[in-house]
C-alpha cells in the first residue's frame, strides 16, 4: 500500500472513530485490510450524511449528493482522481463492493432531504432499508472476505439493517420532533390512538408507551433474524454481525427498562458497556 492510500485509510479510520463510535468497536478486530475498508465505506457514508444534515437549501443539497454519487461511479471504476475516495477506490478493488448498494444509501440521503412523516409501515421498511441496509449490504462483501454473498446472506443483512434503524428511530425520537420529523408511521399511530400533540407534548402516555412497544417487538425480531447472518460468515465478520447485534439490542433493552420514556433523555451506551459487550462477543 502505498504512502498517500494508507494516508487515506488512516482518515477513515478517524472519522469513524469521531463519528461512530459503535461501528468502531464492531469492527476493531477484523483483519487490518477489511476493517480499513469498512473504514472507508463508513467514511463515504458519513460525507452523505453530512450534506443531507446541513442547513443548506434542499436543491444545494440535492446538487452536492448528485456530484458525490459521480465521484462514487467513478471510484468503482478505479478512475477516481479525488485523493480522499483512494480507498474507496481501492475497496471496490479489493473486495468487490456493490456500487448499486451505495448508490441506494444516496438515494435514502436524498429521500431524507423532503421525508418528514412517514404514513405506512411499508414506507418506513423503503426508509430503513435505503437507511441502513443498504450500508450494511455494501460493507458485506468486505466481511465476506471478497467472497460475493449469496441471496440469503444478503436477506439477513437487510434484517439487520432493518432492526437496526427501527432502533435508532425509537432512540431519537424527541431529537427527529426538534428536527419536526415523525419516523413512526401514522398509520400505527392511529392505530394506537396516539395524535401527533401527544407525541410533541413528550409525555410517555400509556398509549404512546404501547406504540413504542409494538415498535420495539418488531426491532427485536429484525435483530434476532439478523443475528443469523453471523455463522454464515468467515470469522471476522460473524464477530462483527454479533457485536452490532448486541449493541442495538442493549440500547433496546435499556429502552424497555426505562418504560419507553424516549423523551427525557437519549438512550447511550458507556464506553464500559460497549467493551464488556466486545469482550463477551469477540474474546
Amino acid at each position: 500500500m502505498n504512502r498517500e492510500l494508507a494516508c487515506t485509510y488512516r482518515a477513515c479510520a478517524q472519522i469513524t472513530r469521531q463519528e461512530a463510535r459503535n461501528f468502531y468497536y464492531a469492527f476493531i478486530r477484523l483483519p487490518r485490510a477489511q476493517r480499513l475498508s469498512v473504514y472507508a465505506l463508513y467514511a463515504f457514508c458519513r460525507e452523505a450524511d453530512d450534506i443531507a444534515d446541513s442547513v443548506q437549501p434542499v436543491e444545494v443539497k440535492r446538487s452536492a449528493l448528485g456530484q458525490l454519487r459521480v465521484r462514487l461511479r467513478s471510484a468503482s471504476a478505479g478512475t477516481s482522481d479525488s485523493e480522499r475516495d483512494l480507498a474507496l477506490a481501492d475497496t471496490f478493488a479489493r473486495f468487490g463492493v456493490s456500487v448499486d448498494d451505495l448508490d441506494d444509501v444516496l438515494n435514502g440521503m436524498e429521500l431524507d432531504l423532503t421525508l418528514h412523516r412517514v404514513q405506512s409501515e411499508a414506507e418506513l421498511t423503503r426508509y430503513c432499508y435505503l437507511a441502513a441496509s443498504a450500508v450494511g449490504l455494501a460493507t458485506l462483501p468486505v466481511l465476506n472476505d471478497g467472497i460475493p454473498p449469496t441471496d440469503s446472506m444478503r436477506d439477513l443483512g437487510v434484517d439487520l439493517g432493518l432492526g437496526m434503524q427501527l432502533v435508532n428511530i425509537l432512540r431519537d425520537v424527541r431529537e427527529d420532533l426538534e428536527r419536526d420529523r415523525i419516523y413512526l408511521p401514522a398509520d400505527r399511530l392511529e392505530a394506537f390512538g396516539v395524535p401527533v400533540e401527544d407525541l410533541k407534548a413528550g409525555r410517555p402516555t400509556p398509549p404512546i408507551r404501547a406504540l413504542l412497544a409494538d415498535h420495539a417487538n418488531r426491532a427485536e425480531g429484525l435483530l434476532k433474524r439478523g443475528r443469523e447472518l453471523a455463522p454464515l460468515l468467515p470469522r471476522g465478520g460473524r464477530q462483527c454481525i454479533r457485536l452490532l447485534a448486541s449493541l442495538y439490542g442493549t440500547i433496546l433493552e435499556k429502552i424497555r427498562a426505562a418504560d419507553y420514556d424516549v423523551f427525557s433523555s437519549r438512550v447511550n451506551l458507556s464506553t464500559a458497556e460497549k467493551l464488556k459487550l466486545l469482550i463477551c462477543e469477540l474474546w
